[in-house]
């Protein structure tokens, strides 16, 4: 079968903020609007569905500081992201599936302080220009062993800005790995995220922080 599916979606929402303002008065809500269009598509005869999509999320009613009073803060910030998501999810041969995905985001503040408007058009913070993955898994149907499944992924972040100062955090690329075994109506796995143990500054906000280090994770389910 061959399908293509567009689609269109609008979304808003809030968010509680704590505080008040140099007059005492309680913050409203941060308020976000959300606005996405894509599409997605299956070619004839294949097992592979493509997904695009577009969209703009802007976030109102930011604290920024006071001009009147740096020591307070006012309502007064926007934050604007823009992006493209990109994924493809596809089988090969009989016993493996693969699934890619992009992300280009493209985030920045687009009303700030009158104390800072240099901030007007800088990146939001430890938000990344690209974000890729990709994922596949085996499955030893062809060797007599269909309960046996191994997978194994890649996870790359492009480098970001922190929260104050000249430099970036750099970019990284990770390793993921995963074992399954299932018998009956129970399922044994083993997931590892970070398989090479990889030392790398994962964020850098009022300081520089590490990312997680090599995690495995041993699991058992039961279904009924």
């Amino acid at each position: 079968e061959c399908g293509v599916a567009p689609f269109l979606s609008y979304s808003e929402s809030y968010e509680p903020t704590e505080g008040s303002d140099r007059d005492g008065r309680r913050f409203k809500p941060t308020t976000g609007k959300q606005m996405e269009v894509g599409v997605r598509w299956q070619p004839e005869g294949s097992e592979t569905l493509l997904s695009a999509a577009v969209y703009q999320l802007t976030r109102e009613n930011l604290t920024v500081a006071d001009p009147l009073d740096p020591n307070y803060s006012i309502q007064h910030g926007r934050v604007r992201s823009r992006g493209v998501e990109l994924e493809a999810r596809t089988r090969i041969g009989r016993n493996a599936s693969l699934i890619a995905a992009y992300a280009y985001t493209d985030a920045r503040t687009t009303r700030a302080s009158p104390l800072q408007p240099s901030q007007v058009g800088m990146r939001s913070p430890g938000i990344p220009y690209h974000q890729l993955s990709v994922w596949s898994d085996y499955n030893f149907g062809s060797f007599g062993l269909p309960e046996l499944k191994l997978g194994a992924g890649m996870r790359y972040q492009s480098e970001t800005r922190p929260n104050s100062g000249n430099f970036s955090t750099p970019s990284f690329t990770l390793f993921d790995a995963m074992v399954s075994y299932s018998t009956g109506p129970w399922r044994l796995a083993l997931n590892i995220t970070n398989l090479l143990d990889k030392t790398y500054v994962g964020s850098c906000t009022t300081g520089c922080f590490y990312g997680e280090p090599r995690k495995i994770i041993a699991t058992a389910s039961y279904r009924w």
